[in-house]
């Protein structure tokens, strides 16, 4: 397998997830063709702007047009917040009804409310996936589809490798969520630090076992839902990515 191709497997993180937008860019400007994609939370929603044949210029300027309101409207259903509005934005920009739409094989992560176990999604609506991967309980409401409900892929796996492993494709491995080892000051830093503690527990086997990894340190400072870091968290994709690029390439 030639390095000018590759999957990518990328983690959740919220706004902390563009620096995958980041990587991308780079990887653009390397003449790196696609081969697959898997992604958690924030990573499935790029890794869908990707599979939806989206460049990084094009993905950034999706994410720059979020508002609060397309994130944070109040729930009728157990969770704070719905993602109806963002679900809605989502279907605006990116014309697609099911997988078999997309121009890149994508795999959703997805956790089963049920079980708590994970599900990687392929197959009806992508969108609606998407959205069931990114409801950060209970933060968010869980998002039905058919009979099931689900949470965040992050829960039960923030770097969903396993439905890239075993194919005729070398895998990259991206996650944004790096651990500040600074003193926890306030119930929102206790929250987040708590949710991040959650996020890269399950991420190590998937680390190891990708082909190539990389943990983007520059979002170490950045709240997970900090509308302000866009441009941030895009920089330090791309210039990590630039930097560990020799190392990553001899990986495959």
């Amino acid at each position: 397998m030639s390095a000018k191709e590759v999957a990518l497997c990328l983690s959740g993180g919220g706004f902390r997830g563009v620096a995958h937008v980041g990587v991308l860019k780079f990887l653009e400007e390397q003449n790196i063709k696609i081969k697959a994609l898997s992604g958690s939370s924030a990573g499935s929603i790029v890794a869908l702007l990707i599979a939806s044949g989206k460049k990084s210029d094009e993905i950034i300027d999706i994410i720059k047009q979020i508002q609060k309101r397309d994130v944070f409207k109040l729930s009728k259903n157990p969770g704070f917040f719905s993602l109806d509005n963002f679900e809605t934005f989502l279907r605006d920009r990116v014309d697609v009804k099911s997988f078999d739409d997309l121009k890149i094989p994508l795999f959703v992560c997805v956790t089963n409310l049920a079980d708590g176990k994970a599900s990687y999604l392929n197959s009806g609506d992508p969108i609606e996936s998407v959205i069931a991967s990114s409801s950060l309980s209970p933060i968010f409401e869980a998002k039905k589809i058919d009979n099931n409900f689900y949470i965040d892929g992050g829960f039960a796996d923030n770097l969903p490798l396993t439905p890239l492993k075993n194919r005729d494709y070398k895998v990259f491995s991206i996650s944004v969520n790096p651990i500040k080892k600074e003193p926890v000051d306030s119930t929102k830093d206790l929250l987040v630090r708590s949710l991040l503690i959650m996020l890269n527990s399950n991420i190590r086997r998937s680390s190891v076992n990708s082909d190539a990894f990389l943990e983007i340190q520059g979002t170490t400072n950045m709240h997970i839902f900090d509308f302000s870091s866009i441009d941030r968290a895009y920089e330090y994709g791309y210039k990590e990515t630039k930097n560990a690029w020799e190392k990553i390439v001899n990986n495959f």
